[in-house]
């Protein structure tokens, strides 16, 4: 046991438990927007638009870029516990890390207040300035169309949190400058 009373195995593990976590939110956040983009509905609420079309250059400039994030997203935590994951540099996995984790508590966080300043009327269009009606093509959404609105956005928080507590770890893990897997 070390001064701090965990047992010096202690600290990897924990490093690759959060990457394990983050890990496994990458796959199904993953999963769920092939499902989306493949026509699928559920967790989208009911709504006539809820679901962007790509129709410009950068629409889908923007979309390849996006495709690119959710590969590291869900490679980079995995590396995190693999042997093959050493020949990541460390700034490199923190930098992808902390990165994601922003990008996703931001984006969850927003749609959050943006959902709680049209429902409390505090803000009739909320963070955005858009109506539901031009969110959602409903200007009268059901409350399932606002509550998967809900879900989808703390998803996106929890996933802020994981990439977050997995960044934590790895930064403060007694690991050698080109390793990132802890063993």
């Amino acid at each position: 046991m070390s001064a701090s009373g965990t047992a010096a195995g202690a600290g990897p593990a924990r490093e690759r438990r959060a990457a394990l976590a983050a890990f496994v939110w990458a796959v199904v956040f993953t999963a769920m927007h092939g499902y989306w983009f493949a026509g699928g509905r559920f967790g989208l609420g009911d709504a006539p638009e809820v679901v962007p079309e790509a129709t410009s250059t950068g629409d889908r400039i923007q979309g390849a870029v996006i495709t690119g994030m959710f590969a590291v997203g869900i490679v980079l935590p995995l590396a995190l516990t693999r042997p093959w994951g050493r020949r990541i540099p460390r700034w490199a996995a923190l930098f992808c890390l902390w990165t994601g984790s922003a990008l996703v508590a931001v984006r969850g966080g927003a749609g959050l207040l943006d959902t709680a300043l049209r429902g409390t009327g505090l803000a009739r269009n909320g963070l955005t300035g858009l109506t539901y009606e031009q969110i959602t093509g409903d200007a009268h959404p059901s409350a399932y169309t606002i509550w998967s609105g809900v879900g989808v956005d703390a998803y996106f928080v929890l996933g802020g949190i994981l990439y977050g507590l997995t960044a934590l770890r790895l930064g403060r893990g007694a690991r050698p400058a080109r390793g990132v897997t802890a063993e």
